[in-house]
């Protein structure tokens, strides 16, 4: 397969003002049925502003959300604004950005299963930081096309004294891609060079 041209994910980096920290175009292969996974490039860390919430200040006794009554603790609008929310700044992890070659049609994860695209990542790096591995992230579902872009969390903030950053691909449960496939990629930190691709 011929990898295409890095537009998916420059579009959608474009659109939220951010950019890749570290780029590579790596093809993982068929990690997915029908599917190539490319990786593009890690994001580190940014700081966002999160909302620290009163939560007794959100059920406030007489207010009714659109799905009627609001005793269940829905949030609606009004309620944010009466509890004066305050924030805070937090770190968010790093990120591995990728597309799906073909692009994820739409309805595809109705037809295929909801979950038929849900590979895995685990990352280590040289300074033994733990990285968790809730796999959190999301993708373009709806594009089809050329390609989809993608999102994985690392499951943690990369550290500046980390020179090498490895990250594990397993596939969805139920799928062996087809040869040739990586299983693995480590990283320079320091060069943003890819060293070895298994």
């Amino acid at each position: 397969m011929t990898v295409p041209p890095r537009d998916a994910t420059e579009r959608y980096l474009a659109t939220t003002g951010r950019q890749l920290d570290i780029t590579f175009d790596v093809d993982l292969g068929e990690l997915v049925p029908g599917h190539h996974v490319v990786a593009r490039g890690i994001e580190h860390a940014l700081a966002v502003d999160v909302p620290i919430v009163d939560l007794d200040q959100l059920r406030l006794p007489n207010e009714r959300s659109a799905e009627g009554d609001n005793e269940g603790g829905f949030v609606t609008a009004t309620s944010w604004e009466a509890a004066n929310v305050r924030t805070e700044t937090r770190m968010t992890e790093a990120q591995l950005h990728y597309e799906f070659v073909p692009g994820i049609a739409p309805g595809e994860c109705e037809q295929r299963g909801e979950f038929f695209w849900y590979w895995m990542l685990q990352a280590h790096d040289d300074v033994g930081t733990e990285y968790n591995a809730n796999n959190g992230g999301g993708f373009d579902g709806q594009s089809g096309g050329t390609a989809s872009h993608g999102s994985r969390d690392l499951g943690g903030q990369v550290p500046a004294t980390a020179t090498r950053l490895t990250i594990r691909f397993d596939p969805p449960s139920q799928w062996w891609p087809p040869e040739p496939w990586i299983d693995e990629l480590t990283i320079d930190l320091l060069t943003g060079r890819v060293l070895s691709d298994q």
